[in-house]
């Protein structure tokens, strides 16, 4: 009995150790997911609200102005949080990275002020104000960053997480308050201001420390050349996602550029939802892989593990977005009002563009699995000068032409990210597409119900709250049903991961 009482006392220190900070481990990530959570509600909240208080062309001008703000935003965090967290700074070199922080800072708010007086001198005097208000972000943003990364490296993500979701909370509140008060656009850019700023005096109140100015050449040199590939990546990534909004502000107005931003929102809001997971789950996966890439015999485990994982990203994503381009007429009434329906369409369109780039979420973590995540940014850097070059040849054409423009970028980014794939990862494409045959028939299954219920909406007193939620819920069950049927009479239509039995040897 005494031997019983005695053991837990007489365990190893490293296990209880383990023990102990397992728990701690577990809970900052629930904090880190429940702040990121929080943020997207937060953003989409701000976005529908301003949506269907502001008009097109008010939106699209928000949308246009924001475009702009952000390339600053981008050059005046310039990595310096990553570097942080690469380095584990302290003392003077941290005084270092916080003087380039503020000196980015700085610059870009000067910058940012030169554009809206230079706007002012053009006769464009609100989107000169715009500017001078998104100017004042700047600052805050690039020192947010480096006290993100001392938080990180201090293992303080729960506390991080109660400054992000306070911070989104009184930037949510204020936007409300600016928007019922008649401030329209100006009330979402002074939002986003007074978020960064109670981030960054929450961090400071945690961390207890301030920037000293420091500087010398040498780390200078050191940390601009980190910053160079950082910046370059997020540069390629902002094109990518801002050009049609500039494009379509350029060349048909503001209001296009608002359906077409609205559109875009809608869409990415379920992309980010379905991509982190995705991305995780990946990097999950394929590290369970032991061994060296180079050997035949794991790079062939690796190959089918990744095959299998590609098909039940494809199961589990591919309907989520066909369904979404099915119901978007409803959704848009719903979610921005009768005057957005020109959005629908746009929905529609970019909802099949994403389908075409759901297999990209595997490149980056397969890649980095086999030793050729080199090969990514060329990868990137190609895919976004064919985006950018088909928005713009596409944009004079009218919107709906912009965004079928985005589907044929797509459908290059597919064939490029497949040949990555099985080139350098052992992914079966032959594989995925003879099993994707069998999604494809339930996908069909799945519209014509969703396309039923619809019309028997329309001919019937139901609401579009109704008559969207019969959508989704018959959809549902009628994809996962004929796949379940297919699969019985069929087989290898679910993937189904091998499981080794590790008592042999």
């Amino acid at each position: 009995m005494n031997e019983r009482e005695e053991r837990p006392d007489s365990q190893n220190p490293q296990q209880k150790a383990r023990r102990m900070k397992m728990p701690a481990f577990v809970g900052a990530g629930l904090w880190t997911l429940s702040a990121k959570i929080v943020s997207q509600l937060a953003q989409l909240l701000a976005f529908l609200l301003a949506a269907r208080i502001l008009e097109s062309a008010q939106f699209g001008f928000y949308a246009y102005s924001s475009a702009i703000a952000i390339l600053l935003v981008l050059c005046a965090e310039g990595g310096w949080g990553e570097y942080v967290m690469k380095s584990h700074s302290t003392g003077r070199e941290l005084d270092q990275i916080g003087t380039i922080a503020v000196m980015s800072g700085v610059l870009c708010t000067g910058v940012g002020f030169l554009i809206s007086g230079a706007l002012h001198v053009w006769n464009e005097q609100w989107l000169g104000i715009l500017i001078a208000l998104y100017s004042c972000w700047f600052l805050p943003s690039s020192l947010s960053v480096v006290y993100d990364g001392l938080l990180v490296n201090r293992g303080q993500l729960k506390q991080q997480s109660i400054i992000r979701i306070v911070a989104e909370g009184f930037g949510l509140a204020v936007t409300i308050a600016g928007l019922d008060a008649g401030f329209h656009v100006a009330s979402l850019i002074i939002g986003r201001l007074v978020m960064q700023t109670t981030c960054l005096i929450g961090s400071f109140i945690v961390v207890r420390w301030y920037p000293r100015f420091h500087l010398t050449r040498a780390f200078l040199f050191d940390i601009l050349e980190f910053s160079r590939h950082i910046l370059s990546n997020r540069i390629i990534f902002y094109l990518r996602s801002y050009s049609g909004t500039l494009a379509l502000g350029s060349f048909l107005g503001l209001a296009e550029a608002g359906y077409y931003r609205a559109a875009e929102r809608i869409v990415g809001a379920i992309s980010e939802l379905l991509g982190e997971p995705a991305r995780m789950l990946a990097w999950t996966a394929f590290r369970k892989i032991k061994g060296q890439p180079a050997d035949p015999q794991k790079f062939e485990e690796l190959g089918r593990t990744a095959t299998h994982f590609m098909t039940a990203l494809m199961i589990v994503s591919a309907p989520v977005y066909i369904g979404l381009a099915l119901v978007s007429p409803a959704l848009v009434d719903i979610a921005l009002g009768d005057s957005w329906a020109p959005t629908a369409a746009l929905v529609s369109i970019l909802a099949i563009k994403q389908v075409l780039l759901i297999p990209g979420y595997v490149t980056e973590p397969l890649l980095s699995i086999t030793g050729n995540i080199a090969r990514m940014p060329r990868l990137m850097l190609l895919n976004g000068v064919v985006a950018i070059a088909l928005i713009i040849a596409a944009a004079p054409f009218g919107v709906e032409a912009a965004a079928f423009g985005q589907c044929i970028a797509a459908l290059i980014s597919l064939k490029i990210s497949a040949h990555l794939q099985g080139r350098y990862g052992g992914l079966d494409w032959k594989r995925v597409f003879r099993d994707c045959g069998y999604v494809f028939i339930a996908i069909l299954a799945m519209s014509a119900i969703v396309y039923a219920f619809g019309y028997i909406g329309e001919a019937t007193a139901m609401t579009r709250i109704e008559m969207i939620a019969f959508q989704v819920l018959s959809g549902a069950v009628t994809y996962f049903a004929a796949l379940g049927v297919m699969h019985r009479f069929h087989g290898g239509v679910v993937p189904i991961w091998e499981v080794k039995d590790q008592h042999k040897t």
